[in-house]
């Protein structure tokens, strides 16, 4: 009998521990199952971001400009109430998301479109148009010429091509007894040119250049263009142009390249690039086109520099092209460098000369804008984006005070607002998806916070990488018409161009007439002092005239 009951009770306790087990598998799978579909949703909620942002990137508008009112959100003594309102919006979840407060002011009258003046230097050709003879006829005496009524507009004529014929004089000797009469005819020798021999005066070539690299128009077209004139010139024919100029212009290099160490920022960038025929490389590989912005603030100077890599050791073998400058040593230059959130350039931040490493607050504000286009928390990420807008806003009301005037303002307004800005992140990061898109921004802004605030520390660096991006996005847009380079050469050159073009459009030339002046004078450079003296950021626009 007591065998029976100890059998009874040892099969109870095994039918418990399996209940227990089975009760702890169900459990183990639910929580498997809710932690999927937990993830099955954010997957859903981020995909549904992605949707909504590349509609509004299709469909919306391109701006980054914050709502005009939003600036206005942030006085000093609403500040701190402010962040306790995007706290509390953040915590909620289900709710729908409010959007940025709209201000109760009536919007200001649109100004009644005023037509601007034409140039005072455009040539005039006056077209006088009368009452017709019968009518002045029955008007007899009564009446008198007091003026005319006038208006102006803008015409054209089309661009007229001619033709330089240059004659050579030759000489003869009148018989065989005339001294030096073996060395047979005497010819003049032929003008300095930009490429010798070509069959297009510098002229031509300077607007070829300028159609290609300043309006984005590709040799094709061109060639397009030119048959509609009636001239032919192939494509082919520009092309070894611009190659050859490659060669030409290289006595420029390197005293414009020093002049990027003159200044006490230099601003770097990169964008891809296809480029045919690398060695050892096949055409469907990218490259890359970097740019450097630096120099004096009165003369600027950019850079351009075609790499097969986007490896870190680029931009240092730009800057430390000598390998015994890379060692400890301190070069003569010292400057900090401002660039995006490329972790390739944090190697370059440790090398000799560079001061410091400053962050682009533009990129790190577009990821809020974005998030702000997205289906949640977009409140949150606008009154981020209004907290950087107050940062610009500072910076826009001392752009013409000194370097020191500068630091000193900072500190005593933007600090505080940064201040607020890293102990709102610090808040968040936690609690916001990692992967959404305000989880984003706020990671990636923290993660180049120390580079962010560099710009407090030194007045003469500036808040944001715009100074790049604006001389890189010329090559951008001209990109998406030709597509790629042919060759490495053909690549190199291009660089150069380019950065003689942004170079001449930083310190207020107009392009063509800056690649005029240049390829016309260039030939006939033949000192160092000569060829200083046709960079860019050495002349004025007076000089180009004439």
């Amino acid at each position: 009998m007591k065998s029976a009951v100890k059998s009874l009770q040892n099969n109870e306790n095994i039918i418990a521990d399996e209940v227990s087990d089975l009760h702890r598998i169900i459990e183990e799978k639910d929580s498997q199952h809710t932690k999927q579909l937990t993830q099955k949703d954010q997957q859903i909620e981020q995909l549904l971001d992605y949707i909504q942002l590349l509609r509004q990137n299709k469909f919306g508008r391109s701006s980054e400009r914050s709502h005009k009112n939003q600036i206005n959100l942030f006085d000093e003594a609403e500040l701190d109430a402010l962040l306790a309102e995007l706290e509390a919006l953040s915590d909620t979840k289900d709710e729908p998301q409010a959007e940025a407060p709209a201000s109760n002011k009536a919007a200001p009258a649109k100004k009644k479109p005023v037509r601007r003046p034409l140039p005072e230097s455009l040539k005039r050709i006056e077209k006088i148009i009368d009452l017709p003879d019968a009518e002045k006829q029955a008007m007899g005496d009564d009446w008198v010429l007091i003026g005319y009524e006038e208006s102006e507009q803008l015409a054209v004529i089309p661009r007229q091509h001619y033709v330089i014929k240059t004659k050579r004089a030759k000489y003869a000797p009148v018989n065989e007894d005339v001294p030096d009469a073996e060395q047979g005819i005497r010819v003049a020798p032929r003008p300095e040119q930009i490429i010798p021999k070509s069959i297009g005066h510098s002229s031509v070539i300077a607007d070829v250049v300028t159609a290609k690299f300043v309006d984005g128009l590709p040799f094709y077209r061109q060639e397009k263009i030119y048959e509609r004139d009636g001239i032919s010139l192939s494509r082919q024919t520009m092309s070894g142009w611009v190659v050859q100029l490659e060669d030409k212009l290289t006595p420029l290099i390197p005293t414009m390249k020093q002049s990027l160490y003159d200044g006490k920022v230099l601003h770097i960038d990169e964008t891809r690039l296809q480029v045919l025929n690398e060695p050892g490389r096949e055409n469907t590989q990218q490259s890359y086109m970097w740019v450097y912005r630096g120099g004096l603030p009165d003369k600027p100077v950019v850079w351009y520099q075609y790499a097969d890599n986007r490896s870190s050791q680029v931009p240092v073998d730009f800057l430390y092209p000598d390998p015994e400058s890379k060692n400890n040593t301190a070069p003569s230059w010292s400057f900090t460098i401002m660039t995006d959130g490329y972790s390739g350039y944090n190697a370059l931040s440790k090398m000799p000369g560079i001061a410091g490493h400053a962050a682009c607050w533009a990129h790190a504000r577009r990821r809020f804008v974005e998030a702000s286009k997205g289906r949640k928390n977009t409140a949150a990420a606008h009154q981020i984006v209004a907290l950087i807008g107050k940062l610009y806003l500072i910076e826009r009301n001392i752009k013409d005070k000194t370097a020191d005037e500068r630091k000193t303002i900072r500190l005593k307004q933007a600090e505080p607002i940064l201040d607020k800005i890293k102990d709102w992140l610090d808040d968040k990061a936690d609690k916001v998806l990692p992967k959404s898109l305000l989880g984003k921004a706020i990671h990636y802004t923290l993660g180049l916070w120390p580079p962010l605030i560099t710009y407090l520390k030194d007045g003469h660096v500036p808040i944001d990488n715009n100074p790049a991006e604006n001389a890189i996005r010329p090559f951008v847009i001209g990109r998406k018409a030709w597509l790629f380079s042919g060759s490495p050469r053909g690549a190199r050159a291009s660089a150069i161009l380019y950065s003689l073009i942004e170079t001449a459009k930083a310190n207020d030339l107009e392009p063509k007439a800056y690649l005029d002046y240049l390829f016309e004078r260039l030939p006939l450079a033949k000192t160092e002092r000569a060829i200083i003296k046709l960079l860019p950021q050495n002349l004025q626009t007076s000089d180009l005239v004439g």
